[in-house]
């Protein structure tokens, strides 16, 4: 595989490029920049396109805020089954 900077076709690419942007320049804006994202997603290295879908079902998770809430609802429902079993045990005694 040969580096787009070391290929002898690089004028006939980079003229599709040119007319690739003038037509781009006529478009809609939003429009241009779906295809710039695109653009940009095939230019990604392969492990970054795997967790590019992931980043945005991962990123609540990035807070502390809901660390905390998760771990204390957690904490929350340990501690109630465990004072559940105490009191149950408690009242079999008497």
């Amino acid at each position: 595989m040969v580096l787009l900077k070391d290929s002898s076709n690089k004028e006939v690419i980079r003229e599709q490029y040119e007319q690739l942007w003038s037509e781009l320049l006529i478009k809609d804006e939003k429009k241009a920049e779906v295809v710039l994202k695109k653009l940009e997603y095939e230019l990604l290295p392969t492990r970054q396109k795997i967790l590019r879908p992931w980043e945005k079902i991962l990123s609540p998770f990035k807070t502390r805020l809901i660390w905390i809430i998760l771990l204390s609802v957690i904490a929350f429902f340990l501690l109630a089954y465990v004072l559940f079993i105490y009191v149950s045990l408690w009242v079999e005694d008497y």
